[in-house]
């Protein structure tokens, strides 16, 4: 076997873990969604039983529980740890684009998956078409949930 031979073997070989690994991260995104908003329920649902104690301890003159401050602080902390793994899998995804690019290049693909999906209209899409994207929509939740937690340790500490 020659090298060139040799190279495109092993070209294809990547190519095919390039394209592994880009469904995993695409995956991953979707996992870590579904995690999240298992999580973040599950906190909302704690803080309004422990909301409810409050309400009942501040008309009976009780102290109030220590996770109505804390919860608040655990879902910020989960929020800013999940934006931190959702930016860091977006930096994963595009690399294996950029690498399946790559690949196709070598392996004279001229209309592979990773070229079209490199397209700046699908990578940087412009006007309103910006806001209909994955990324987007996430990071629109992720938001929505940080300051849903905010206003709640505001609530906490601060008594509005």
């Amino acid at each position: 076997m020659d090298k060139e031979s040799g190279n495109q073997e092993n070209y294809r070989t990547e190519y095919k873990e390039v394209a592994t690994n880009h469904r995993f991260y695409a995956g991953l995104r979707f996992i870590v969604i579904a995690f999240t908003a298992t999580l973040q329920s599950a906190l909302v649902a704690l803080y309004s039983q422990i909301m409810q104690r409050v309400l009942v301890s501040e008309e009976t003159g009780q102290s109030i529980p220590p996770q109505f401050y804390i919860i608040p602080i655990i879902g910020m902390v989960s929020m800013f740890a999940t934006f931190v793994i959702e930016r860091r899998n977006i930096s994963l995804f595009r690399a294996m684009i950029r690498r399946g690019k790559e690949l196709e290049f070598h392996l004279g693909l001229t209309s592979g998956q990773f070229g079209r999906l490199a397209e700046p209209e699908l990578v940087r899409p412009k006007g309103v078409r910006k806001f209909f994207t994955h990324t987007w929509s996430i990071g629109l939740l992720y938001t929505a949930i940080l300051f849903m937690w905010i206003y709640f340790f505001l609530v906490a500490f601060l008594g509005l």
